[in-house]
């Protein structure tokens, strides 16, 4: 008889039966999980699944035993998790052939990345709703407008850079900022100083990424080849922004920054320069602005904190962003940056 009980992750024993399952099925055990749900016959663990925030992940199921509801089961088992944490709005990400036993739950495709992944969601406004949202947002904005998609963790004067001269060549600008709280700036930080320090220009409107941006910190690793990784997260984000965000906001071009150091955003803007077109969307890629010998960058900008100079970032920054910096609120992040040896 089939029973489901949750793993305890905080048991290396427990968690390490898990791994190995999904090791065994050609899978790796999601990052971030908060939540890992175990379906067992006898002592054999025959299937498993884990939530992390709005997201199912982690899904597996022993060959075996494909076809006796475990799938439903786990599903279930996470969606009531989910939903007793207030979280009604829930997302897959998933291989294209197993999207079908997903959407016979009651999950709705969102996108789809051929070869490489599938977004389904089920549950709230969904993908209709943001569309709404954002052909509000649009009312009266000029046609032909650019977009650009930042995290800015934080503002600097690179993203300045960028953004003045696509606001100089567009009718209208869409800063769209990416929204989940991964990053060692908080999102409402980020959003706050790029509104604060693009406040002069009047053709642009700064905008939440809502739940349909996707970056790297959040698209979910375990069921993709790692040399396939980048390309599978850019394509289906790709896919997202050229169906649903880009046509309710009447865009037909959007800027990207040069990408010199990260091979991960260096993937990204290639598959985005292939892609967009396709979709009659032109792809505007800007040299990095450089002060001194190097360009200037976010991550540039916390390396020099987490050496202790802040006063260092000064000419790097908006004047606005370090305001912040230097004030008392900032502390937290301050000590958070001098911790960390997240890229994020």
């Amino acid at each position: 008889m089939f029973y489901e009980r949750e793993i305890n992750l905080n048991r290396s024993e427990e968690a390490n039966k898990v791994r190995g399952f999904l090791n065994s099925l050609g899978l790796k055990f999601p990052e971030g999980s908060e939540y890992t749900v175990g379906v067992f016959y006898g002592e054999e663990i025959v299937g498993t699944g884990s939530l992390a925030g709005s997201v199912l992940q982690g899904i597996g199921i022993a060959p075996q035993f494909q076809g006796e509801g475990i799938s439903a089961r786990i599903i279930t088992n996470l969606m009531k998790k989910a939903l007793g944490k207030g979280r009604e709005h829930l997302f897959i990400f998933t291989k294209p052939e197993t999207a079908a036993q997903f959407q016979n739950l009651g999950f709705k495709k969102v996108a789809e990345a051929l070869p490489f992944a599938v977004l389904l969601e089920w549950g709230g406004q969904g993908i209709d709703g943001f569309k709404s949202h954002l052909m509000k947002i649009s009312r009266n904005k000029p046609e032909g407008a650019s977009c650009i998609v930042v995290n800015c963790n934080p503002f600097t004067m690179g993203h300045r850079y960028l953004i003045e001269k696509a606001a100089r060549e567009s009718p209208w600008l869409y800063i769209l900022v990416v929204e989940e709280d991964r990053s060692l700036f908080p999102f409402h930080v980020r959003f706050r100083l790029i509104k604060e320090g693009v406040k002069d220009l009047k053709n642009l409107s700064v905008i939440p990424g809502g739940e349909y941006v996707i970056s790297s910190a959040t698209f979910p690793s375990y069921f993709t080849r790692e040399e396939d990784l980048a390309a599978a997260q850019a394509s289906l984000d790709l896919e997202v922004f050229s169906t649903h965000i880009a046509p309710p906001l009447k865009v037909i071009k959007r800027y990207v920054g040069e990408e010199p150091y990260c091979p991960v955003t260096s993937v990204y803007n290639r598959c985005m320069k292939e892609l967009l077109p396709q979709k009659g969307i032109q792809v505007v890629e800007v040299p990095r602005l450089k002060i001194g010998v190097e360009a200037v960058s976010a991550s540039r900008v916390r390396e020099l904190i987490k050496r202790g100079g802040v006063e260092k970032t000064r000419e790097l920054v908006p004047e606005s962003t370090y305001s912040y910096l230097v004030s008392p609120e900032a502390r937290e992040v301050i000590e958070r940056i001098k911790r960390s040896s997240s890229r994020h």
